[in-house]
């Protein structure tokens, strides 16, 4: 707890002015506390002149401040009584005591959350546009898995098969190939003597063309 030296103003303590003027403006303590935002037992200990009831640090002094302020003293008085009775002996040992947090400072944080929030939102939404802006505009996956590479064969035919995305559009040889839900396609192409070129293409409504080439070499 923080230690003060307490002398008296005038010879009369400046708590039982403060109270004299409270009871001057007819005001009680309950509402004088209320107003000022701080506990009665404190209010009280103003009054009584046991500063070292108060919290330590700068509250005590906000209180006395705020408290002549209600009933009128004068401001300069008042810091100057402060400056000339209260001496805090232990202000650096405790941390709590370097600065006084005053209600419109508490606002601060919900605001910061909100802030944060709202940040939060405004990111996930730009991620989502991102996304879908990608997802249409940008080729669609195709992967030609048979054959998975270029091949030679003896055959004169060739099953194609391979997996896209289910709403795209798939052509092999210009040639509109329908594909499941699950974008899967299977189809057989004739080849003939020679090199045979497969071009198998997917493409959705505004994206970019997806493109696969097999070469198959038939004896």
């Amino acid at each position: 707890m923080t230690e003060f030296t307490k002398k008296h103003l005038g010879g009369s303590g400046l708590g039982a002015r403060l109270k004299a003027a409270r009871e001057l403006r007819q005001i009680n303590p309950e509402v004088a506390a209320r107003r000022l935002n701080i506990r009665l037992e404190y209010l009280l200990a103003i009054e009584g002149d046991r500063f070292d009831r108060l919290p330590a640090g700068l509250y005590s002094k906000n209180y006395i401040k705020d408290y002549a302020a209600l009933v009128g003293l004068p401001a300069a008085e008042i810091k100057k009584w402060i400056a000339e009775n209260l001496e805090v002996t232990n202000e650096i040992s405790n941390p709590f005591s370097q600065k006084i947090v005053r209600r419109h400072e508490f606002i601060v944080f919900p605001k910061l959350i909100k802030n944060l929030a709202l940040a939060l939102v405004f990111l996930a939404c730009v991620l989502y546009l991102a996304f879908y802006f990608k997802k249409i505009v940008f080729p669609p996956e195709l992967n030609v898995y048979q054959p998975s590479t270029n091949l030679k064969t003896s055959e004169n035919y060739i099953e194609i098969k391979g997996v896209t995305e289910p709403e795209a559009e798939l052509s092999i040889n210009g040639e509109v190939i329908l594909n499941t839900n699950q974008g899967n396609f299977s189809t057989v192409i004739n080849l003939k003597k020679g090199v045979n070129n497969i071009v198998i293409k997917a493409k959705k409504k505004y994206s970019g063309e997806a493109t696969v080439l097999r070469q198959i070499l038939v004896e």
